[in-house]
């Protein structure tokens, strides 16, 4: 979205889950090995797409089936961490993902076209995790 946006980005504050620019050592290994592949920085949307392959394989190696319902439970309340900006956890009461949220801004004068965005806060997870029965809802019975 942000070189969609052009040189309109600059200076707009907004958040996102991963950046590519984060220095931990997952972080750093995933970056260098896309830019390897691809010759080019990876998106939030390509992290995501890498982490959520990882976690699905690993909730059914965990369950011991690819049986949805069993994959679905091997996920609730599940912590993990080394996949970037710190613990993430899926809470079990509501299928939600929660995890520290790094807030953003365009920056005036990027480098080149994957230098859009500079990190200027990173917030706790506890921060930004709401109460379980702040929507309420039934996530619906465990069946195909």
């Amino acid at each position: 979205m942000a070189q969609g946006a052009g040189e309109n980005i600059a200076g707009i504050l907004g958040t996102t889950n991963w950046h590519w620019s984060l220095t931990d050592p997952a972080s750093a290994a995933f970056v260098q090995s896309f830019g390897n592949e691809y010759g080019f920085p990876p998106s939030q949307a390509a992290h995501t797409c890498y982490c959520q392959t990882l976690l699905y394989a690993n909730a059914v190696e965990m369950a011991g089936t690819f049986y949805p319902p069993e994959v679905i439970r091997a996920l609730e309340d599940f912590e993990f961490d080394g996949l970037g900006n710190g613990p993430t956890l899926y809470r079990g009461g509501d299928h939600q993902c929660f995890k520290n949220v790094l807030v953003v801004r365009g920056k005036e004068n990027p480098a080149n076209q994957f230098d859009l965005l500079e990190v200027v806060r990173e917030v706790p997870r506890e921060v930004v995790t709401y109460p379980v029965d702040m929507f309420p809802g039934e996530l619906g019975p465990y069946e195909v």
